[in-house]
């Protein structure tokens, strides 16, 4: 289902000769990134993680990636790109900031259809301090540039709790009607289901009231697998051009040194009913599952355009973050 999707789709209307102008790989921070044979790294230690990950343009070889950190101290990096090119090491730019805005603890990262250089990112709200709140951001020439936020619409009463922490959010344009949908969730927690909603996104919208219309109430997602204590129901999605949702899922003991889990599932559908976004989740689909003993965890999903490939992105604490092209369709 992800292949037939994506064939017919590209990404978000970008092409190869745009991304010179939308990603920056010029004025940045250059750190080639050491290769392994399967997963690559493209970022060292705690602050090193992938939270987000979004596809800039793919195609000859060669995938540009923008990734999010879920970093929160001043000075350190929240959003980075990432080429990646057949039979080399990622080179990895980190990106400044324009403006006095700099969000914190990024935790999810998709583009915006149709707006080349446009981003969406969620702010969790850094442990109760304020709400989850979506970022509109520009990439430009190495640099960031905040052009709207707003508050998550259903956190008016956020404390910052395992049932309120935030980590996907995506961004799909419906291709019956052309407009945008947004699909965010919360991650869960062991006996606790993900809440996933939807709503019509207006990325140009002038004022933070006016960004999300038509919102949905929840609907639970519990994840088959993994199955171990500290379970993270959703950690990231992504909206394939038909409207399928793909999950992560990841198991993180609360210990920097791992050990990790992941999986990741065709987990539902997408539609939109007479200008209303209408979700529905159905039991699961494995796509790929990475045992403790891979020691992975996935926090960030981009799906590429040839239908056949993936990106996962993982947040690995000590060991930074990684990123791995995989099949989803075998």
């Amino acid at each position: 289902m992800i292949r037939k999707a994506l064939l017919a789709s590209g990404i978000a209307g970008v092409s190869l000769a745009t991304v010179a102008a939308t990603v920056a790989f010029a004025g940045g921070t250059e750190r080639p990134a050491a290769a392994t044979r399967t997963w690559q790294k493209v970022g060292d230690g705690m602050t090193g993680g992938v939270s987000g990950l979004a596809v800039a343009a793919a195609g000859h070889g060669r995938i540009d990636t923008v990734v999010a950190r879920d970093n929160k101290e001043p000075g350190q990096v929240r959003l980075s790109t990432v080429r990646l090119s057949a039979g080399h090491a990622p080179v990895v730019r980190d990106l400044k900031w324009a403006g006095s805005e700099v969000p914190k603890d990024l935790e999810s990262l998709d583009a915006v259809p149709g707006r080349p250089g446009e981003y969406t990112t969620l702010s969790s709200g850094d442990s109760g301090k304020f709400r989850p709140t979506l970022y509109g951001v520009k990439v430009h020439g190495g640099t960031a540039t905040v052009r709207w936020s707003a508050p998550l619409p259903g956190t008016e009463d956020y404390k910052g709790d395992d049932t309120q922490n935030y980590e996907a959010f995506a961004v799909h344009r419906d291709r019956a009607t052309g407009k945008d949908v947004a699909v965010w969730a919360t991650r869960g927690s062991n006996g606790t289901a993900s809440q996933v909603r939807t709503a019509v996104l207006h990325p140009a919208a002038s004022t933070p009231g006016t960004v999300f219309s038509h919102v949905t109430d929840p609907v639970a997602f519990r994840a088959p697998w993994p199955a171990q204590d500290e379970v993270r129901h959703i950690s990231d999605l992504k909206i394939a051009p038909d409207g399928t949702v793909v999950l992560s899922a990841a198991q993180d003991p609360n210990k920097n040194s791992g050990p990790f889990s992941s999986a990741v599932y065709e987990a539902g559908r997408l539609t939109v009913d007479k200008g209303r976004p209408a979700l529905k989740l159905a039991k699961p689909d494995e796509v790929r599952r990475y045992t403790t003993a891979d020691n992975r965890k996935i926090e960030a999903v981009a799906l590429l355009p040839d239908g056949d490939h993936a990106l996962w992105g993982t947040d690995d604490e000590d060991f930074g973050g990684s990123v791995l092209r995989d099949r989803v369709d075998d």
